[in-house]
C-alpha cells in the first residue's frame, strides 16, 4: 500500500503569519472545521509575536468574511479555470486579493510577492505565475463590475458585503436597503477581543492593571458593559491570566444578559443550556457565597469541558454541573433565577464566526425555533413564585425572538414580561422592554434577551 504523503503544513515547524493563515484556510475548507476553534488552537501553539498573531487572525477571518467579493473578482479574471484550481492556490489568491482590496496598511507589492511565494511552495511554477498575473491586475486597479444595486439590490449587497443572498433578502425586507447595508458592513468588521474579570477572584481594575503588564492595552467596553477590550493579537490561551482563571472571553452584549436575572447572594439559580459557561460563571459570582448555580449541558463531552472551565480553571466553588437534556431536565425546583440561553441560528455572531455565514441555510431558523419554545416550556415549572426567568439568543430574527416570547406568554398567564431596561447599561437601553444589541449600532454581537417574572 502506497504511503500517503503528509500535507505541506505537517512538514514545517516555524512558519510566518501568511503561511499559517494559508494552512488554516485550507484546513477550514477541506475539513469543514470551525475557524474560531482552529485559530485558537494553532495560535496557542505558534511562536508568533502579537503583531503576527493579529495578522493571522485578520487574514483568516477576513478571507472568510469577504469570500464572496474576493471570489467575484478572481473568478471573473480566471473564468472556468477558477473552479479547477487546487485548494491551496485558491486560498493563496484569496489571501493576496484580501490584502489588496481591504487591508490598506499592507503594500500591494508585498501582498503580491508573498502570495506568489506561497504558490511556489504549495504549488508549482505554473500556478505561481498565474497567482502573480492575477494579483498584479488587482494591484493595478482592475475590478470586475459588481451587480447593479438599482436592478438587483440583494445581489449587489450579497457580493459587495459577502453574505449569503437568502440572508440579505431577509434583512433588506425587514430593515430596508440602507440599514441592511450598515448591518452587513458591520458583519465584516473584525471584532476586538473582549474579556471579563472573574469577580470571584479579581477586581476589574486589578485585571486591567494585570493585562497592561502583559501588554494587552485594555479599554472599557464602549457601551458600559462589564468587559475590557484588549489589543489586537491577544491570544487568551497563551495568557497566564486566562490559564489561571482570572478572566473569561465574553462579548460585551453577551456579558450583560446574565445581569438581567438580578441574581443576589444566596439565590438558587439554574442555567439550562450552560456550555461553555460564560454566563454561568457570572451567575455563580452573583449568588456567592451562600447561593449556588446548576449548570446543565446535554452532551457529555461539553458537560465535562463546562465543569473543567467552571471548577478547575475559574475555581467557582458553588457552580455544579449536570449532564442532562434541557427539554426534560432531571432537576427539582424551584429556582429563584433561571437562564434559558437557547441554541439558535447564530445569525447575530457572523462577524465573530466568519465561516458560519457560508454554513447557514434559511431552514436553520425553523429548526431552532422548534427547540427554543419547548426549552422555555421545560424551564417554566422550575421557576419559583416571584422568581425571574431570562430567555436569550445570539440572533435578532423575529421567529427566534419576539415570536417565541409572545407564544410563551400566550400559554403562561403566571408569567409577565418585565422591562429589561433598568437592568442594562444606558447605551444598551432601546425603545422596547426587551434587550436588543445590534452589531451596526453597538459594535457588539447581535443579542436578544427577554426577562420574565413569575407572579
Amino acid at each position: 500500500m502506497k504511503k500517503r504523503r503528509p500535507p505541506p503544513w505537517a512538514r514545517q515547524k516555524r512558519i510566518g503569519a501568511r503561511e499559517l493563515a494559508l494552512q488554516l484556510l485550507a484546513a477550514i475548507e477541506s475539513r469543514n472545521a470551525y475557524s474560531d476553534r482552529l485559530l485558537e488552537s494553532r495560535l496557542r501553539d505558534a511562536s508568533l509575536a502579537p503583531r503576527d498573531a493579529a495578522l493571522v487572525t485578520t487574514l483568516v477571518q477576513g478571507t472568510l468574511r469577504h469570500r464572496a467579493l474576493l471570489d467575484h473578482h478572481l473568478s471573473a479574471f480566471l473564468g472556468p479555470r477558477w473552479e479547477g484550481l487546487p485548494l491551496w492556490i485558491r486560498q493563496a489568491l484569496r489571501i493576496g486579493a484580501l490584502q489588496i482590496l481591504t487591508l490598506t496598511r499592507v503594500p500591494d507589492s508585498a501582498a503580491v510577492d508573498e502570495s506568489v511565494e506561497l504558490a511556489k511552495k504549495y504549488g508549482h511554477p505554473g500556478t505561481a505565475g498565474l497567482v502573480n498575473a492575477v494579483l498584479r491586475r488587482l494591484a493595478k486597479g482592475e475590478r470586475a463590475p459588481l451587480p447593479d444595486p438599482a436592478a438587483d439590490p440583494a445581489g449587489y449587497l450579497a457580493v459587495a458585503h459577502s453574505h449569503p443572498r437568502w440572508l440579505v433578502e431577509r434583512w433588506v425586507a425587514r430593515y430596508g436597503f440602507e440599514e441592511a447595508e450598515r448591518l452587513l458592513a458591520a458583519g465584516n468588521v473584525e471584532p476586538r477581543v473582549s474579556v471579563r474579570a472573574n469577580a470571584h477572584r479579581i477586581a476589574p481594575d486589578a485585571l486591567a492593571d494585570a493585562l497592561r503588564a502583559e501588554g494587552a492595552d485594555p479599554e472599557p467596553g464602549p457601551n458600559g458593559g462589564p468587559v475590557l477590550l484588549v489589543a489586537p493579537g491577544y491570544v487568551a490561551a497563551r495568557s497566564p491570566l486566562f490559564r489561571d482563571g482570572l478572566l473569561s472571553l465574553q462579548d460585551e452584549a453577551e456579558a450583560v444578559v446574565a445581569g438581567l436575572l438580578g441574581a443576589k447572594p444566596g439565590d438558587r439559580a439554574l442555567d439550562l443550556c450552560a456550555a461553555p459557561g460564560g454566563k454561568t460563571s457570572q451567575i455563580a459570582e452573583a449568588v456567592a457565597p451562600d447561593g449556588f448555580v446548576v449548570a446543565m449541558e446535554r452532551h457529555s463531552s461539553r458537560a465535562r469541558a463546562l465543569r473543567a472551565n467552571l471548577v478547575e480553571r475559574l475555581r467557582l466553588p458553588r457552580a455544579w454541573t449536570v449532564c442532562g437534556d434541557g427539554l426534560t431536565p432531571p432537576l427539582r425546583g424551584p429556582f429563584a433565577r433561571v437562564l434559558v440561553d437557547a441554541p439558535c441560528s447564530g445569525l447575530g455572531v457572523l462577524r465573530r464566526r466568519a465561516d458560519a455565514r457560508w454554513r447557514k441555510e434559511a431552514g436553520a431558523i425553523a429548526q431552532m425555533t422548534a427547540l427554543q419554545g419547548p426549552l422555555l416550556e421545560a424551564a417554566a415549572p422550575l421557576v419559583k413564585a416571584g422568581g425571574v426567568m431570562v430567555y436569550s439568543v445570539c440572533s435578532l430574527e423575529p421567529e427566534e425572538t419576539d415570536a417565541i416570547v409572545e407564544a410563551f406568554l400566550s400559554r403562561h398567564s403566571e408569567f409577565t414580561l418585565d422591562d429589561a431596561r433598568p437592568h442594562l447599561p444606558p447605551k444598551f437601553r432601546g425603545d422596547g422592554v426587551c434587550f436588543r444589541a445590534f452589531p451596526h449600532r453597538h459594535g457588539t454581537d447581535g443579542v436578544f434577551a427577554a426577562r420574565f417574572l413569575r407572579r
